[in-house]
C-alpha cells in the first residue's frame, strides 16, 4: 500500500481499483474450474478446491457467476502465487509451458539419438520415473528411427515424459 506523505497512513485502493482486483480473481477463477482433478488437487486450499469442484458440476448461468464470485472471494483471502504458478505450467499459451514443453522434446531427441547423459537428467529430475519402461520405450523409439517406420512410440516416449513432468 502506498502511504500518504502528511500523516504516514496507508492509502486505500481505490474503488475501481478493487474492481479490477476482483476481476482478475473472477478470472482466475474460472480458470481454476477448467483444470482437471489431479491438477485441482495440487491447490493447497480445500475451501478453495470443494469451491471449484461443486462450480464445475453448476452450469446454469448466474448459479454458475455466484460461484466463480464465491471463488474469487477465497482466493482474495489468501496468497494467490502458487495457484497461478499451477495455472501457468498448464496453459498452453504461457511462457512456462513453451520451456517446459521445448525441454521435454529436447529430452526426447537425446534419449532417441543414444545420450546417456539425458537418461541420466531425466531420471535425476523424475526419480520416480519407471526406469525399465523409459529404456523400453527409448529402445523402441530409436529402433523406428533407424528403420524408418511409423513414430508410435516417439510419440509414446514425449507422452511419458510430459507424464513424469505433471506428477
Amino acid at each position: 500500500m502506498k502511504k500518504t506523505k502528511d500523516t504516514n497512513l496507508p492509502i486505500e485502493p481505490s474503488k475501481s481499483q478493487k474492481k479490477r482486483d476482483m476481476d482478475g480473481l473472477k478470472e482466475l477463477g474460472d480458470r481454476l474450474t477448467e483444470l482437471s482433478p489431479d491438477h485441482l488437487a495440487k491447490v493447497e486450499d480445500d475451501d478453495i478446491r470443494h469451491a471449484v469442484e461443486a462450480a464445475k458440476k453448476i452450469t446454469k448461468g448466474n448459479a454458475r457467476k455466484r460461484q466463480i464470485q464465491y471463488i474469487a472471494k477465497l482466493l482474495s483471502r489468501i496468497d494467490v502465487d502458487p495457484i497461478r504458478t499451477i495455472i501457468e505450467t498448464l496453459d498452453a499459451s504461457s511462457a512456462a509451458y513453451i520451456q517446459k514443453f521445448h525441454q521435454l522434446e529436447a529430452w526426447r531427441e537425446r534419449l532417441v539419438d543414444g545420450d546417456s547423459e539425458a537418461l541420466s537428467e531425466v531420471l535425476d529430475t523424475f526419480p520416480q520415473a519407471d526406469r525399465q519402461q523409459l529404456r523400453h520405450l527409448v529402445r523402441k523409439a530409436s529402433d523406428e528411427r533407424e528403420t524408418g517406420q511409423q513414430t508410435t512410440h516417439f510419440r509414446r516416449l514425449f507422452q511419458f515424459l510430459k507424464g513424469l513432468s505433471e506428477e
